[in-house]
């Protein structure tokens, strides 16, 4: 396997934008005015500088705190005997299928990134995906794209996603189920589209008995896996638990209060904050700080992922040592992926620390100033640039506020033409948190991972540009 070139991206992308700080002038938007500034170049200094800061930002420490304790998780998981032993029957099951699998895959990790927009939740369950995936006999590009890859697909197509549904209507002040037909509908041709291109490539990336033992070996290699198998241990604890544990933290990370105006979940956490025995709030007081469900955050994650962690390591008798030998080994495992999602932040930090006034504001008054009015090739050449800069879609929308709502009065259109774009660029920019912790994830290099997705990318864009036609026909 070739070697994994993540980080060289990344560094590309970290020095062109040096180069263009000291190029293009920084500015602003106030008042749906342009006000031009002097450039805000990077210096020597805040080269070594932005890298530092952004591995010890709490946000970004966070997401990577999260990934290594999914690595001590299922490293826990195959300490017990059973992890292997339900992968072997799912595999099993699915042995002469695979494709059906493979679409199954993609459609749950779609789904849910379209309905929920919960992406650490759903990077808690890739690794168990990705085990079956190669245990069936498929690459490990063919696993990259049936999880990590459906994920991103199902940004391009979100329905109900907070981070991207709830932000625009939050900002443009619209309603969540306008244009609900339409999301629906680009959802179901993005992914039934990447189902087909999957399935299709597939066929192409199984191993064969031909391949020399050595590049076979690679392919074989389960990341968080282990051959260990315990015949006379009960599975079904295990899958309790771990099914119980992703829809406890879906339910209570998604915010069902201002997407969907169900307020169940905070009546019932007043009524037990509130609830008093002789004037003293017992529940309260003995559970402590604990947010309602719908507004649980990466912090409530890390807290259950643990303790999840520890209740299967003690019900099925691993001892002390052994368990956390195991779960250290995990997290090391785990290391090269969080470290290269803190280097995807790297641009993020650098935008946000100087919101408001930067050189993107003055490369967005360009594009938005070359036509009067909305021209979808235009505002899609600058969605695209801003994706590169900005990988959380809030923080992109934040900074086109000014102009869309100055010069546009199409929100809901310009909104879901912005999802598609943004979710588009994710799918290639090398500063996408969820494609490079793929790549290190599965040790694929970002050169290998474009060979293998162009045709797909070629068909989405096909499909965004007969969609936006077809929205503004409508």
């Amino acid at each position: 396997m070739k070697k994994n070139n993540i980080l060289k991206a990344i560094g590309i992308c970290f020095l062109a934008y040096v180069v263009l700080s000291w190029i293009i002038p920084a500015g602003s938007f106030s008042s749906g005015t342009f006000v031009k500034s002097d450039t805000q170049p990077l210096g020597l200094f805040d080269i070594f500088l932005y890298p530092i800061v952004t591995a010890s930002t709490s946000l970004f420490i966070l997401n990577a705190l999260i990934i290594l304790l999914i690595g001590g998780f299922y490293s826990v998981l195959s300490k017990t005997g059973v992890y292997s032993k339900i992968v072997e029957k799912v595999a099993e099951q699915f042995k002469n299928n695979g494709y059906i699998f493979l679409a199954i895959t993609v459609f749950v990790f779609a789904l849910l990134s379209a309905l929920t927009g919960l992406t650490m939740p759903l990077l808690i369950m890739v690794p168990f995906f990705v085990a079956v995936v190669l245990k069936l006999g498929y690459r490990k590009i063919v696993a990259l794209l049936s999880t990590f890859g459906a994920i991103l697909v199902g940004n391009i197509g979100s329905i109900y996603s907070f981070n991207i549904n709830g932000y625009l209507t939050i900002f443009f002040e619209t309603e969540v189920n306008d244009i609900l037909t339409s999301r629906i509908l680009l959802f179901v041709l993005m992914t039934f589209a990447f189902i087909g291109f999957v399935l299709f490539l597939s066929e192409k990336q199984k191993i064969t008995n031909k391949e020399d033992k050595k590049s076979s070996k690679k392919e074989m290699e389960i990341p968080l896996y282990s051959e260990h198998v315990v015949e006379n241990k009960s599975a079904i604890p295990m899958v309790l638990i771990s099914i119980f544990m992703i829809v406890l933290l879906m339910v209570g990370m998604y915010n069902w209060e201002t997407m969907l105006q169900v307020d169940f979940f905070t009546n019932i956490h007043t009524s037990i904050s509130e609830f008093e025995i002789f004037g003293y709030p017992i529940f309260k007081n003995i559970i402590g700080t604990v947010d309602p469900l719908g507004y649980w955050t990466n912090y409530d994650l890390a807290i259950i992922l643990f303790i999840a962690t520890m209740l299967i390591a003690w019900i099925y008798n691993v001892k002390g040592q052994d368990k956390w030998k195991a779960f250290v080994e995990g997290v090391k495992e785990m290391v090269p992926v969080a470290l290269c999602t803190i280097a995807a932040e790297i641009l993020f930090l650098i935008m946000n620390s100087n919101a408001g006034t930067s050189f993107f504001e003055t490369i967005a008054n360009f594009f938005i100033s070359m036509t009067k009015g909305f021209n979808a090739f235009t505002f899609g050449l600058l969605s695209a640039i801003g994706g590169i800069f900005f990988n959380d879609f809030p923080y992109l929308v934040n900074e086109l506020y000014v102009p869309i709502t100055t010069l546009y009065t199409d929100y809901n259109f310009i909104g879901i033409f912005m999802q598609m774009i943004h979710g588009f660029i994710m799918l290639i920019a090398p500063t996408s948190m969820i494609l490079v912790a793929g790549l290190q994830f599965l040790n694929i290099s970002y050169t290998e991972w474009l060979k293998n997705v162009w045709k797909y990318l070629l068909i989405a864009l096909i499909m965004i540009i007969a969609f936006t036609v077809l929205l503004t026909v409508l």
